[in-house]
């Protein structure tokens, strides 16, 4: 690290041999002000006190007095970003190309964008790696939650891994963000065996929505057959179907999947 006093104390006692300039590290500035000095000694001593040359050596002289002067007075930010830009470095710094001084740089990297996280997506999908295929996706979802194609691109990952239901709701959210060209979800090869489910006939029959909630087979746990139950559960797990499907009409209007009329129409048809 430099320091802007000694450079000027240098350039003040010692300027005239270029001291100052080897002490910053500019040794040809350094060496050609030493050896035009002796220089302008010599020619003195052999031509004798003709012009130009006390004018000259009046200059050799001066000229590193100003400079010491020009260094005690300038700012230490300033005159470190001329001559020892490495003294200011920390992190959080960075030169612009367009100027030395120092200029503050967030250290914090900036998250990836939609156009790269669809893309990550795409790749993972094409070499196979559906779970990080479908994490690069829902990531890309976090920028923008509306966007079919990535809503439609999950459905595929999980399609693929026979993880039906996920596929379908990935689906209905596609369609109801209206996909371009609806019509790939009866043609891409990655749906092919999603085509083949019961769950997926019923979706299709629906317009690609689930909403005749009574005629799915709610995932729970339980075998909800009255015949394998006894009579006294009977109306406990009537009741409990019932308000399981409320709630999922309720969290399809929330979604924005279902409009408020529908909402009613399938609110009626559960009474």
């Amino acid at each position: 690290m430099l320091k802007k006093d000694l450079a000027g104390f240098f350039a003040f006692f010692l300027g005239v041999f270029g001291v100052h300039r080897f002490y910053l590290g500019q040794w040809w500035r350094g060496a050609a002000q030493f050896v035009g000095f002796w220089a302008i000694v010599a020619l003195l001593a052999e031509e004798g006190p003709e012009m130009p040359l006390p004018f000259l050596m009046v200059g050799m002289v001066l000229a590193p007095l100003i400079t010491a002067i020009v260094f005690w007075a300038t700012p230490y930010e300033r005159w470190a970003a001329k001559y020892d830009p490495q003294a200011l470095v920390a992190p959080g710094y960075t030169y612009p190309k367009s100027s030395r001084r120092p200029t503050i740089q967030s250290t914090r990297k900036r998250p990836p964008n939609l156009r790269s996280l669809k893309a990550e997506g795409v790749k993972y999908y094409r070499s196979g790696d559906y779970d990080l295929a479908v994490e690069a996706f829902e990531e890309a979802l976090e920028q923008a939650p509306s966007d079919p194609v990535a809503h439609f691109n999950i459905a595929c990952c999980h399609a693929l891994m026979n993880h039906v239901d996920p596929a379908i709701r990935a689906l209905e959210l596609a369609v109801t963000y209206d996909l371009p060209k609806p019509e790939r979800i009866e043609t891409h090869p990655a749906l092919t065996d999603l085509r083949e489910t019961e769950a997926y006939r019923t979706f299709r029959n629906n317009n690609y929505r689930r909403l005749n909630l009574l005629d799915l087979n709610l995932e729970s746990g339980h075998d909800t057959s009255t015949d394998e139950i006894p009579n006294h559960q009977e109306d406990f797990v009537a009741h409990h179907d019932l308000l399981e499907q409320i709630n999922r009409l309720r969290e399809l209007r929330e979604a924005g999947i279902l409009t408020q009329l529908e909402y009613q129409n399938q609110r009626q048809k559960l009474r």
